[in-house]
């Protein structure tokens, strides 16, 4: 995961962007930066959840009996 500096920066600037689409509506953008943490919270678990498949799938529970003739 980001800093806490670096994930407020995701959020500041993917709640801007949101803004700016929307028009620049007057207001406090509250709306727009608890969406923009939304969206990155929900984009970490995703890329969490797929990292901890593959992990899951990429080593074997434990090591297979070595065969000695």
């Amino acid at each position: 995961m980001n800093s806490g500096a670096e994930h407020e920066q995701a959020i500041r600037e993917a709640a801007y962007v949101a803004w700016e689409q929307a028009g620049k509506p007057d207001g406090d953008g509250a709306e727009f930066w608890l969406q923009a943490e939304k969206s990155l919270q929900q984009a970490e678990d995703r890329t969490r959840d797929r990292v901890e498949e593959a992990s899951e799938e990429s080593f074997p529970a434990s090591d297979a009996p070595a065969w000695n003739p």
